[in-house]
């Protein structure tokens, strides 16, 4: 009978600890705040990102004002660099809903790169993906984040920042979800881009969307061929020799299904004959933390992609 009472008293210790953690889930989640399209920068952001700036523009695809963040390089307001031209890297921060001001703490390994001269001086700009990070969701007015992208805030950069005008100087990257985002329009858009460095993508979701014809799940559902898969394979066999691009695949060596999904996806690559490099972050599970164990690779890759498809223009 006393271990019957033992198990019992145990058991219901468990059951209480779960929902005590529950709970604090619970309120966690409810602290959380709520999606904006206007994500202002900290003090804290600002001081430790020189050159970092906050801005807004109309959208009129969403009849909304939407934050974006810049970072310009050290003497570009300079006299003598008036009529100098920067590349542009724009990258496209991970989870849902968006937020520009997501990867601001990224900035600090740029900047201290483009000092060192690991990395060409390069505008950097951070985007608000909106409620479906950088997706289009047929049937919803509002989750229209690639098509504000790209047909919204990037001619907003060209027209407003000194930035060279060909896809040689442009550079897409991204995390997670950034980084299915990044495989889905940089592969979707050739033309605008010169290199991708796709991060921890969900590359085996993307392969449930393409072979289920667009369905993430029952509340999620995208237009058929709208995934990172069908993206590259359109453009090995149709635009690959006429828009060369520079591939960067990344994962951290965490047995899970984000590790095995980008094995898989590092495999079609080159299968479609897509050169890439892929990097396995070793002792790395699916996290921010990541950008800061491989940044040296990530922007040493990009300023080499840069050189090179520039000297090639």
């Amino acid at each position: 009978m006393m271990n019957v009472l033992n198990v019992l008293t145990r058991v219901g210790l468990v059951c209480s600890t779960v929902l005590i953690v529950f709970s604090l889930e619970l309120s966690a989640q409810s602290d959380k705040p709520p999606f904006a399209w206007v994500n202002p920068l900290t003090p804290k952001e600002l001081k430790v990102a020189p050159g970092l700036s906050h801005h807004t523009f109309k959208s009129k695809l969403i009849n909304k004002k939407v934050g974006y963040c810049v970072f310009v390089p050290e003497g570009y307001d300079d006299s003598e660099n008036r009529d100098r031209r920067y590349p542009v890297i724009y990258m496209l921060h991970g989870g849902r809903p968006g937020d520009e001001s997501k990867y601001a703490n990224k900035l600090p390994y740029i900047i201290e790169a483009i000092r060192e001269g690991d990395l060409i001086p390069t505008i950097v700009v951070l985007n608000n993906g909106g409620p479906v990070s950088h997706y289009n969701v047929p049937g919803r007015p509002d989750a229209r984040g690639k098509d504000m992208f790209v047909e919204e805030l990037m001619p907003l950069i060209a027209k407003k920042y000194r930035t060279i005008e060909t896809r040689e100087g442009r550079a897409l990257q991204g995390y997670s979800q950034g980084g299915r985002a990044t495989a889905r329009i940089g592969f979707g858009h050739p033309e605008l881009f010169s290199q991708l460095v796709i991060g921890s993508a969900g590359a085996a979701a993307e392969k449930r969307i393409q072979e289920t014809g667009g369905i993430e799940n029952e509340n999620l559902v995208f237009a058929p061929g709208d995934d990172m898969w069908t993206y590259a394979e359109i453009y090995a066999k149709n635009f690959e020799k006429k828009f060369p691009m520079e591939i960067f695949l990344h994962v951290g060596d965490a047995m899970d299904s984000n590790y095995e999904g980008n094995l898989a996806y590092d495999r079609y690559l080159t299968e479609l004959g897509l050169d890439h490099t892929f990097v396995i972050i070793p002792d790395q599970k699916h996290g921010g933390s990541a950008y800061v164990k491989i940044h040296d690779d990530i922007i040493g890759f990009q300023d080499d992609a840069f050189r090179k498809s520039m000297k090639r223009k």
